[in-house]
């Protein structure tokens, strides 16, 4: 038989691994089953991982901001059929790259238009502002290094910027992680006239009593926040998050809020339930909505690895289709991955929430999530 208790013997595995702490709470509905801290938030200075310990939660933040941006959905604001350029004019006459047979690459009007569900999705065309080696990023970094410079780097201008570089490729077909839903955030600034950190404080974390969620950490509370720990040559470090993380106008919608388990478990459990405490962020059919798969045969394959084995792809986040890949979870389960180790699953089917996190780079997210996971439902 499952049991819950099995999760301590995984937590102590998870300290055995390097990682300094981590953090786990499991709920069914609104009651609290399992909750267990183990190891250190700061190991140098021997500071305990709490539920009050916080975490970069890097991709954990595209859960949230997909919520937040569908609240306009849900008002009206738009559709996600509805194209981008309607309410960005930059991706008027969009253009995208392509490769000859031979790899001659060339810039040719796009066939397809950018729709807003294609920015949920990934599917859009857009990259990263990251200097990655492939011609769209290149492009979309080099307008946002001048954002920089002259102090306009924020997710309005990524939006323009995006709608002005040729595509990565025609939207919808194919899937690449990249900073598709900056651009759905920065849509949500055009049509509410305010940055995406205050809507976010207004709608989401103020409702929910999130007090101590930020994209910038105040001065007061940063002796909170775990460090990330580096593992190379086998040996664990304690470093810094990289500089995008810290640039004082950029709030990303893929990656860029801090956290805690306590905090991110009351959005979880809105999710799941429908509610939290009475404060309701979107209707169950929209919730339901997100997570749907969205992609398409090609999308599928691009998206598909053993981690990610029976799951798709919807409004930014996972959703459980194929259990007999190698999961004894609910279909319709949705959530998603932080990249230095948080993790959140909500399934409003069986009503489980799991939350966790620990910080670490590389973040070993394949040994536990799946097996965290997996004890949950053996138990439940």
């Amino acid at each position: 038989m499952g049991s819950l208790k099995n999760l301590d013997g995984l937590l102590s595995d998870v300290l055995n691994l390097g990682i300094a702490g981590a953090g786990l709470r499991v709920y069914q509905g609104e009651e609290l089953l399992y909750e267990k801290y183990v190891g250190y938030a700061n190991a140098e200075k021997k500071t305990e991982f709490t539920d009050k310990t916080i975490c970069q939660l890097a991709s954990m933040t595209k859960p949230i901001a997909s919520a937040a941006v569908m609240q306009l959905f849900e008002k009206g604001k738009f559709l996600l059929t509805d194209p981008v350029e309607q309410y960005i004019p930059e991706f008027k006459d969009h253009h995208v790259f392509s490769y000859s047979p031979r790899g001659d690459l060339s810039i040719v009007p796009a066939k397809k238009t950018v729709t807003v569900g294609h920015l949920f999705d990934m599917t859009s065309g857009v990259t990263v502002d990251w200097h990655w080696k492939n011609p769209n990023s290149e492009v979309i970094s080099d307008m946002m290094d001048e954002c920089k410079k002259n102090g306009t780097y924020n997710l309005t201008e990524f939006a323009k910027a995006a709608g002005k570089a040729p595509g990565a490729f025609e939207a919808g077909e194919h899937y690449y992680y990249g900073q598709s839903l900056d651009v759905a955030a920065g849509l949500l600034e055009i049509l509410e006239g305010k940055t995406f950190g205050e809507y976010l404080k207004e709608h989401v974390f103020d409702p929910l009593g999130m007090v101590d969620t930020y994209f910038h950490v105040p001065e007061e509370k940063k002796d909170r926040v775990s460090p990330l720990y580096y593992f190379r040559d086998g040996k664990r470090t304690q470093g810094d998050f990289p500089a995008i993380f810290y640039f004082p106008t950029y709030e990303s919608a893929c990656g860029g809020l801090f956290g805690t388990i306590d905090d991110y478990s009351k959005f979880a459990l809105a999710m799941t339930n429908g509610e939290y405490r009475g404060v309701r962020l979107l209707n169950d059919s929209t919730i339901r909505l997100m997570a749907m798969n969205r992609l398409g045969e090609q999308a599928m394959r691009e998206f598909e690895n053993p981690y990610h084995s029976g799951y798709g792809y919807g409004l930014a986040v996972r959703t459980r289709m194929h259990p007999e890949a190698g999961s004894n979870s609910s279909i319709g389960e949705f959530g998603w991955t932080g990249g230095f180790g948080s993790w959140v699953l909500m399934d409003p089917v069986k009503k489980i929430t799991i939350v966790y996190a620990h910080q670490a780079a590389p973040n070993k997210e394949e040994f536990v999530h799946p097996r965290i996971r997996n004890i949950v439902y053996s138990a439940l």
